[in-house]
């Protein structure tokens, strides 16, 4: 670093101006480049380098595709070759069964088992937790906290969470995006979190850090309406008329397809067409590139930061810092002078390009976390390949379906009461189908002449032909699959043999969470990541006092309320922790809660503002109400009948007492 230690090491140095800011950077360029074509060329370059990305992650997404069939339930769609054609020609499963005359079954029990994970996911809900590094902040926390709560309600998170767990599940990969846009609904700019289809993503493909540290490109391909397109980029009416010049194939109607709630967009998605007609192509690109920045340590502050001055008005700072020190007698060997220095940075760029080249915007990331808008995690990542837990079980669901189509066909070709008839005896004035049908109909009578010499009888044959071991083989293969999958009978809350203890059982359902605790913690790192990137979008961009409120009554007044100039420069953290919203541990809270309230060790106040019953924020309000009256010397009035109602209902008789006692 090269110490500045008086104005005069400056003069004469570089004077020119990088474009910086304090603690983030700013987009050294965020122009719309319509009006221009020198960049096409490069565009171009560029989107071919993605398209490669893309198709190299073609392997990965032809394995999420099986891996959803067989999530649906269509689990007979894999090609083999015909071995009927002589040419091999290739046919699906299915109609190659249905070709020999069989019917092609299954038993979704992958379905099950994703639907058991989702379970205990949401069974256990994690929250996110703002921690502060500093001791003295730990009260602003609380405030961060509730604002990353009100960010991630907002948004729907848990719908959002669920659907990237089962992606995670599916394919071994999960991305969300976070930025900063306007909700139309509500009319205000806020945090956004949205679930990219992990089809349409790529990135570099040589990554191997499991933390994902070393991706250096990330993009998504975008299919939106034009008029969404226009909306987005264009800054003047004339941008709009040369995005829809850029755009003049798009229908301005609405385009109707054959199939619809399907997967087809998507299976056959293409990285520069898109197969809706009434929709625009986008390609959204996000590259590390570097650049030669100048970072500046004040002592004045103690920061470090990447700043927008050049070295003259650093110069120029340091100067009017040495002439105040003059005025007010200080020493000038003890001003507190700036020290800069230029260093090779990397930066994230995005581009978002048509598929012919034209960049309808460009610029350095606009975030204070410096770095692009998504959050990703992959698992597990062994030698760079990432696959999904549903790949593990697809060769036992094949297996399995396998055995109860051969359990079926032998039920079919096997003897059901078939009726062994002589000829002979038939008698004259029957056919052999008049014959069947008085021997099938109830109560029906057979007249016949037996033959003296040969006494033979219709004889009924009923095979026993299935007990060939098929069953054992089934039990022994949906045992396999529940070793396999790690999912067992107890963790999916089936019944245990009679004497078995509760405590083995509630055992036996703890040992089987420990097969899933490594997806688990990969989520639970996803969470926190997330969590990491919106607190940072929150302190960037919310410039004035909000007030979001959402937790109630557990919040403090300073916290419910948002103040960034109170959170300002303060170093968080962000941990995810055991959510408290489980009926079990609600109810521990309250029984705690109650008890102290009954040893008068707190009063009814603190008990309503930390309990989680339903009508505790009302009945608070009307505690508050009556001490204040009573503070004031006025008579208050009784609790109003309709709250009593609710406190009386479905409440524990020992909380009626306790709140008929006098504060503490």
């Amino acid at each position: 670093m090269r110490i500045i230690t008086s104005p005069q090491d400056l003069i004469g140095k570089d004077t020119e101006t990088l474009g910086m800011r304090p603690q983030k950077v700013v987009p050294l360029y965020s122009k719309s480049l319509l009006a221009s074509s020198d960049n096409v060329r490069e565009n171009l370059q560029l989107l071919d380098q993605c398209r490669i990305y893309w198709d190299s992650m073609r392997d990965f997404r032809d394995r999420r595709k099986r891996s959803r069939k067989y999530y649906r339930g269509d689990q007979w769609s894999d090609y083999i070759k015909d071995p009927d054609d002589p040419e091999n020609s290739t046919i699906t499963e299915n109609q190659y069964l249905i070709n020999q005359g069989k019917v092609p079954l299954k038993q979704n029990l992958i379905g099950k088992n994703v639907r058991n994970l989702v379970g205990q996911y949401l069974s256990n809900p994690a929250q996110a937790v703002v921690l502060s590094r500093a001791r003295e902040n730990a009260t602003l926390t609380e405030m961060f906290t509730n604002a990353l709560q009100y960010a991630l309600q907002n948004n729907n998170s848990k719908l959002l969470d669920i659907s990237s767990f089962r992606e995670l599940i599916l394919s071994g990969a999960t991305f969300q995006k976070i930025s900063y846009d306007y909700f139309q609904e509500r009319d205000i700019e806020d945090v956004s979190i949205r679930n990219p289809s992990s089809a349409r993503m790529f990135l570099n493909t040589d990554v191997e850090d499991i933390r994902l540290t070393d991706v250096r490109l990330i993009g998504e391909i975008l299919d939106m309406p034009l008029d969404d397109l226009c909306c987005a980029f264009a800054k003047t009416p004339e941008d709009e008329e040369k995005i829809r010049e850029i755009y003049s194939g798009i229908l301005d109607r609405a385009y109707f397809t054959e199939y619809g709630l399907d997967t087809s967009t998507i299976d056959n998605l293409d990285f520069y067409l898109t197969k809706d007609l009434n929709k625009a192509r986008l390609i959204e690109v996000w590259t590390l590139k570097k650049e030669w920045r100048i970072r500046a340590h004040d002592p004045l502050d103690g920061s470090y930061k990447i700043t927008k001055y050049s070295y003259k008005e650093i110069a120029q700072e340091n100067r009017n810092r040495i002439e105040m020190s003059k005025q007010i007698g200080m020493d000038e060997n003890k001003v507190p002078l700036i020290e800069a220095e230029r260093r090779l940075e990397q930066v994230w760029y995005v581009k978002y390009l048509t598929p012919y080249g034209q960049c309808l915007y460009e610029g350095e990331t606009p975030y204070a976390h410096q770095s692009h808008p998504y959050v990703i995690t992959m698992q597990p990542l062994v030698d760079g390949e990432v696959w999904g837990l549903i790949e593990d079980m697809i060769d036992q669901q094949r297996y399995v379906n396998r055995l109860f189509i051969q359990y079926d066909s032998i039920i079919s070709a096997s003897a059901k009461g078939v009726l062994m008839v002589p000829e002979d005896i038939i008698p004259d004035h029957m056919t052999p189908d008049d014959f069947s049908k008085e021997w099938t109909r109830f109560n029906g009578v057979i007249f016949y002449k037996p033959n003296p010499q040969h006494q033979k009888i219709p004889e009924q044959i009923s095979a026993n032909s299935t007990n060939i071991g098929l069953r054992e083989m089934i039990a022994w293969q949906l045992q396999m699959f529940q070793d396999t999958s790690g999912i067992y009978g107890a963790i999916q809350g089936k019944e245990t043999n009679s004497g078995t203890p509760a405590s083995l059982y509630a055992q036996q359902a703890q040992n089987a969470t420990i097969n899933t605790l490594e997806l688990m913690t990969y989520f639970e790192n996803f969470l926190q990541q997330r969590s990491k990137k919106i607190l940072k979008v929150i302190a960037q961009y919310y410039k004035e006092p909000r007030y979001l409120a959402i937790n109630g009554k557990s919040l403090t007044p300073e916290a419910k309320l948002y103040d960034p100039k109170a959170v300002e420069n303060i170093d968080f953290d962000v941990v995810v922790t055991q959510g408290t919203d489980t009926p079990v541990y609600r109810q521990l809270i309250d029984n705690t809660l109650l008890e102290l309230l009954k040893g008068q060790l707190i009063d009814l106040e603190m008990y309503l503002q930390q309990t989680s019953l339903p009508f505790a924020d009302k009945l608070l309000q009307a505690v508050r109400e009556r001490n204040q009256k009573l503070s004031q010397g006025q008579v208050p009035g009784a609790i109003p009948p309709e709250l009593m109602a609710q406190v009386q209902q479905g409440v524990d008789p020992r909380f009626q007492q306790a709140i008929s006692q006098p504060a503490a």
